[in-house]
């Protein structure tokens, strides 16, 4: 039986730990009313979904022998 990866990656992990961050950083600008921090929170996200896929571009994805085929 073959199982997929889910995105256990250099890049996912990276991409996913910058938005995971800025989802905290959005959440305290929302509970604290400083709106900067929600706006922090939200080009993090951005920032994270970019570094993500540049990552990925750059060779630090999931390997092409590694993705699951069906």
């Amino acid at each position: 039986m073959h199982e997929d990866s889910h995105g256990h990656s250099t890049a996912a992990w990276i991409g996913v730990t910058i938005m995971l961050v800025g989802s905290v950083v959005g959440s305290w600008g929302v509970l604290f009313s400083p709106d900067f921090l929600l706006w922090v929170g939200v080009a993090m996200g951005v920032v994270g979904a970019l570094a993500w896929y540049l990552l990925d571009r750059m060779g630090m994805g999931e390997k092409v022998s590694e993705r699951a085929h069906d």
